[in-house]
């Protein structure tokens, strides 16, 4: 566990990412994709896999990412963000998160995938780097904002490192009500995957007005990613059924983080289908 990151949160994103990876390789083509998020589902996206991809692709659109853009990717995860835009668009990607693992692993992939030229990946709390005031063209939130202790500091930290006329793009969940945070079907959902809170996209967009952002718009995408929550609602019965196999034959008990993320996925689902949460894109 890394001790780069005092702060209690800090350190349970850092556990629960190093904790549940063996369920995203599982679930979720990490091996593969090298994505933890959900799927665009439209009719360019012809199976799952390739729904992961058009998730990257609909941002880069909404960004209007070129070759000259300098891409922070906030909360990179193992880098599946930054490797498309590098084979895409060929700019340069800065990612950073705050698992010393998750670089690493960036790291090493990037020179399987020879962009080293053009990727970085660094251990660093998005909500509080080093980098220099005007250094960016994009900030890029791929499914990672949410984790976000403060979202407010996060959004006056990328104004901050964007250079004027630079973007701030972000696809992530967000609360139909602020006061859904305290449904017990959403807290299951957050409180599973290690969340602190979701905003609204009315708050998020406040929020961003007030850094200083202009031209903010708001997409709900949620038709979009059904299938991928169907598809981690279906996960969540089998990777019971695995649990208590594991359990009988091995005496190989899960964590409370394995345990919570599993239930989650039942609750994302119900969430959605109930309108208590809402898939979301947002750019200013």
């Amino acid at each position: 566990m890394s001790s780069l990151f005092p702060n209690d949160y800090h350190q349970q994103i850092i556990r629960y990412y190093e904790e549940t990876e063996n369920s995203y390789k599982d679930a979720w083509d990490l091996n593969h994709s090298l994505a933890i998020h959900y799927g665009y589902s439209d009719k360019k996206a012809r199976n799952f896999r390739s729904s992961l991809q058009r998730m990257n692709e609909i941002m880069a659109e909404l960004a209007h990412i070129k070759s000259s853009d300098y891409v922070l990717d906030a909360g990179c995860g193992i880098g599946g963000s930054s490797f498309f835009l590098a084979a895409q668009f060929h700019c340069k990607i800065t990612g950073i998160t705050l698992s010393e693992k998750q670089a690493k692993k960036a790291t090493e992939l990037a020179k399987t995938k020879r962009t080293e030229l053009l990727t970085e990946f660094l251990v660093m709390d998005y909500e509080n780097t080093t980098f220099p005031d005007e250094t960016f063209t994009v900030v890029w939130g791929c499914e990672s904002v949410c984790y976000a202790k403060s979202k407010k500091q996060f959004i006056r930290e990328a104004y901050r490192i964007l250079k004027p006329g630079g973007r701030l793009v972000v696809a992530d969940g967000f609360v139909s009500h602020f006061e859904n945070n305290k449904q017990p079907v959403i807290r299951n959902w957050l409180d599973g995957w290690n969340v602190n809170y979701l905003k609204t996209p009315d708050r998020f967009a406040e929020f961003m007005h007030q850094a200083g952002f202009r031209d903010i718009r708001y997409q709900n995408i949620s038709c979009e990613v059904k299938k991928s929550s169907l598809r981690l609602y279906r996960f969540y019965f089998l990777a019971r059924l695995y649990l208590i196999w594991k359990k009988i034959f091995f005496n190989n008990k899960p964590t409370d983080f394995q345990k919570k993320n599993i239930e989650a996925c039942r609750y994302q689902y119900l969430g959605l289908k109930k309108n208590l949460w809402q898939y979301g894109m947002i750019i200013g």
